[in-house]
């Protein structure tokens, strides 16, 4: 498996413990599509580089996104620096710089995107 597999592996386990928290080590698992043994090791490497998920009745991930000013070392910005530099400390440097265009140029979209279904979900 590529460093870069391996990567979007792991950052698949974060969406789904921010998704769903809570979330059980079987069903992690089933999602991920990887024994529990292999998510107990991605949890670990991921706990390594900061990420606060922790296990309280199924996974959790302490984490949410203040987007104000006044909460900026935890908010949006925070989290997307905290990525890339997994991103550019695991993979080698031309497919990080590659993935690090891409992000910045589908980023923006991406959030739209966001914005528009939670909106459309509230309405």
């Amino acid at each position: 498996m590529t460093r870069a597999a391996r990567l979007a592996r792991q950052m698949r386990i974060v969406a789904a413990v921010t998704r769903q928290p809570g979330v059980r080590p079987a069903e992690l698992a089933q999602i991920a599509s990887i024994s529990e043994r292999t998510l107990r090791r991605d949890l670990n490497s991921l706990r390594r580089d900061g990420y606060h998920i922790r296990y309280s009745d199924g996974y959790q991930i302490q984490e949410l996104l203040p987007l104000g000013p006044a909460q900026a070392a935890n908010g949006l910005g925070s989290a997307y620096d905290r990525q890339l530099r997994l991103v550019r400390s695991r993979l080698p440097e031309r497919l990080a710089e590659q993935i690090e265009r891409e992000l910045e140029a589908e980023a923006p979209a991406a959030l739209a995107s966001l914005v528009a279904q939670l909106l459309e979900r509230h309405r």
